[in-house]
């Protein structure tokens, strides 16, 4: 690769890493928020008789949550086995850009 396109691959790298990033940044935020919301339905449904229907309702909820987040679980580990593999890729690129740099710029006498 040359220079050139060696930059332009790094930096087409370096902005996909920022959108990784942000995107588990969110699915963090998302799982701490379904965490709070399984938590206060948990405490919700302690001051209510067991035999209510809406402990059943509740305890529902609760099991969709837990379901929602394994998925995000599943999502967050597929982003980040994408952002190991786009920071080897930058570390290619990098290293090719510094050969590059390096053997256009020596002089030999």
């Amino acid at each position: 690769m040359g220079l050139i396109t060696s930059t332009f691959r790094m930096m087409y790298l370096t902005a996909y890493k920022l959108t990784l990033e942000s995107k588990l940044q969110w699915i963090a935020t998302a799982k701490m928020e379904l965490v709070a919301s399984s938590d206060e339905i948990l405490s919700l449904g302690n001051d209510l008789d067991p035999e209510n229907p809406a402990v059943k309702q509740l305890e529902a909820r609760r099991e969709r949550l837990t379901v929602l987040e394994k998925k995000l679980d599943l999502q967050m580990q597929e982003y980040q086995t994408r952002l190991d593999m786009v920071n080897a890729e930058l570390q290619s690129c990098k290293s090719a850009v510094d050969s590059s740099i390096q053997s256009s710029f020596s002089y030999h006498f």
